[in-house]
């Protein structure tokens, strides 16, 4: 195999990395107070690695086809600086305990590649993306929060007027409560399992592309599965070491939540990525799930932790030129080197 797939390929393990450590996915687990928080890692875990060997296929060739246009040739320079880039962002975010989006990232880096061909080689700027696919990917980023702040808005709302309507007394309510646990449990489960799928195609895009472009061989069963399963246990592993931070933080930080509450959020945002994941869309689990909390919480009469909500939002509105301006530099400097 080309020493140069060899380093792609460790590059994608390291993304994967990071893509596990930015997972919130448990959030409303830790939260609730239905799970303590070393049961919910290890729990995501487990599940994150399912997601992946089953479900990241769909959505994994979506993002190896090139959002690059079709005048741009996809060199080496180009696929290292974009995985170094989104995997420096990842990590980094990850250790602050926010919550950020991998698809965001991944395209801002694309974005900045596509600035620096274009000045370098003086090449027209519109030439350099396929902006028919970048399309379904922003449609993606913003339908799908939206969906999920009213999808958990509703669950919240019916489960509010069930509970009122029939004037239940505490004791009962805590019963109830205590039931909500088990769904929730389930709900989370169907959420972890989908995530995994669909933001492990980010990495796996990466292995995706090398297939399309003859760098591996589509009939080399052994190596793709062995591939998928490292991604796995990359992302596993990403969850493990340093995910606990943006758990908690999103957990903990954002509203109170009961595990009604928790369920709510949960299940609107397991629905909203599983129909993604099944379209083979990559949408942001970490936006998704934040705006399903913001719509629980408006049914609640409750506003979110300004000074965390504000640290997430600033983590948003940067991922895409900080991602960008990270590719960029590491592709002017890869340039000389690959050329």
């Amino acid at each position: 195999m080309d020493p140069v797939v060899i380093i792609l390929l460790i590059l994608m393990l390291a993304l994967a990395f990071g893509i596990g450590a930015n997972d919130e996915t448990m959030a409303t687990l830790v939260g609730s107070r239905a799970a303590k928080l070393k049961v919910a890692i290890i729990l995501g875990g487990i599940l994150v690695f399912v997601g992946v060997l089953y479900l990241s296929e769909s959505v994994g060739r979506t993002v190896g086809s090139s959002l690059l246009g079709d005048e741009v040739d996809y060199t080496v320079s180009m696929m290292l600086a974009i995985l170094i880039s989104t995997t420096i962002w990842l990590v980094v975010a990850s250790k602050t305990g926010a919550p950020i989006s991998t698809t965001h990232s991944i395209v801002g880096s694309v974005f900045g590649v596509a600035v620096v061909w274009a000045i370098i080689y003086q090449q027209n700027f519109i030439e350099a993306l396929a902006w028919d696919k970048m399309g379904g990917v922003v449609l993606g980023w913003v339908l799908s929060p939206i969906f999920g702040y009213f999808g958990a808005y509703l669950f919240e709302l019916g489960m509010k007027k069930f509970i009122h309507s029939r004037k239940l007394g505490l004791d009962t309510l805590e019963g109830i409560e205590k039931k909500f646990v088990y769904m929730l449990i389930a709900a989370v489960c169907w959420t972890q399992i989908s995530r995994g799928g669909n933001d492990s195609a980010n990495a796996l895009g990466i292995m995706y592309g090398l297939m399309e472009s003859g760098g591996i061989d589509e009939k080399n069963t052994e190596l793709i599965t062995t591939l998928v399963i490292l991604t796995g246990i990359m992302l596993t592993l990403g969850l493990v070491v340093v995910g606990k931070n943006v758990i908690k933080n999103v957990g903990n930080n954002l509203i109170e939540m009961r595990p009604s509450d928790a369920f709510s959020i949960q299940i609107s945002t397991s629905i909203v990525i599983f129909v993604a994941t099944m379209l083979g869309l990559p949408v942001s689990g970490s936006h998704i799930l934040i705006f399903a909390v913001l719509g629980a919480g408006r049914v609640k009469g409750e506003r979110p932790d300004k000074k965390t909500f504000r640290k997430m939002v600033i983590s948003w509105v940067i991922t895409f030129p900080v991602a960008a301006i990270l590719s960029a530099l590491c592709y002017i400097i890869f340039i000389p080197i690959f050329s």
